[in-house]
């Protein structure tokens, strides 16, 4: 009996279903995979990163499906680029923002420096920059309250420029007072040196700025400023709310030099260690004793602030 040629639909309904049984047989691998790493037989393969795991199921799934998984990869890493950018400009702002609480050196050094690391604290030697407004009272009278505001706003950025240039850092501003510290967070030698070029600087800023306030009627502005160099404790101090400083009879005594200023015919008092340590400061002695509210007896030295005061002749501290 002659057999009859198969129908060409029901032909092409048989190379289907084969198609079909072999695109699953292909399937069965990737599955068995999957279940193996659910079961903890596969720990690698569930270890494994999603665009790997999408890699491994392009190479054993029908064309249709590598494309999916291509677009569903390309997702992923979008969206952890976007996580990872997110991530950056959140430190950055942060930073950002603490820097302008603080000096950019310090910012760096506390966003940088593990917090267990920061806490104890250690002692060095550094030179310390106290100053203040001359007559600060007299220059507000009269001025209301945004003005007064205002008027330490434009003193406080001058200061900072003139100390920062210097690669000093600003401690602390309490009113119409700067406390400044050279040679911290990290020690380095000429730091002496560095707070007297703060000090001459700090001096000229006030006399550009005093110029400037001529031309609009208004009084100059003078500040007295004390130096010291000696040991002092660096560090984070607080609980709640922390700040870092220095600390240590050597800030005192800074700031009694600065106080002192105004009593003396100067406008920078000097100690005999900042003195030998910036032998280039053209200094003069102007008085030996006690600094007020310490023991400490000291050789106590004017500097000039203006240019000619590099040129001044130095009396030796020796």
């Amino acid at each position: 009996m002659a057999l009859r040629e198969p129908r060409a639909d029901t032909a092409d309904a048989c190379s289907g279903l084969a198609g079909g049984v072999g695109r699953r047989a292909r399937a069965v691998p990737l599955r068995r995979h999957l279940a193996g790493a659910a079961a903890g037989r596969g720990r690698l393969l569930a270890a494994a990163p999603l665009p790997l795991l999408l890699a491994l199921a392009a190479t054993t799934t029908p064309e249709p499906v590598t494309v999916g998984l291509g677009g569903l990869a390309l997702a992923w890493l979008s969206l952890r680029v976007q996580r990872l950018r997110g991530a950056a400009c959140a430190a950055t702002r942060q930073r950002n923002n603490l820097a302008r609480l603080t000096a950019p050196t310090v910012a760096r050094w506390v966003a940088e420096t593990d917090r267990a690391a920061r806490r104890p604290g250690w002692e060095q030697e550094a030179t310390v920059l106290f100053a203040d407004i001359r007559g600060f009272t007299r220059l507000c009278e009269g001025m209301a309250p945004g003005e007064v505001a205002a008027f330490l706003a434009a003193f406080r950025s001058r200061a900072a420029r003139a100390i920062e240039a210097a690669d000093g850092f600003v401690d602390k501003f309490v009113g119409d007072e700067v406390m400044a510290v050279f040679g911290v967070p990290d020690a380095a030698p000429g730091d002496a040196g560095r707070a007297v070029a703060a000090a001459r600087a700090l001096a000229a800023a006030m006399a550009t700025w005093s110029r400037e306030r001529g031309q609009a009627g208004l009084p100059p502005v003078r500040v007295g400023i004390g130096l010291h160099r000696g040991p002092v404790f660096i560090g984070v101090i607080g609980a709640e709310r922390v700040e870092f400083t220095a600390v240590g009879d050597t800030v005192n005594v800074a700031r009694r030099l600065e106080q002192m200023t105004r009593a003396l015919p100067c406008d920078c008092l000097a100690s005999e260690a900042v003195v030998r340590a910036a032998p280039s400061g053209g200094a003069r002695i102007v008085a030996v004793g006690p600094v007020r509210g310490t023991r400490t007896v000291l050789r106590l030295f004017t500097l000039r602030l203006d240019p000619a005061g590099t040129r001044a002749d130095r009396t030796d501290a020796s």
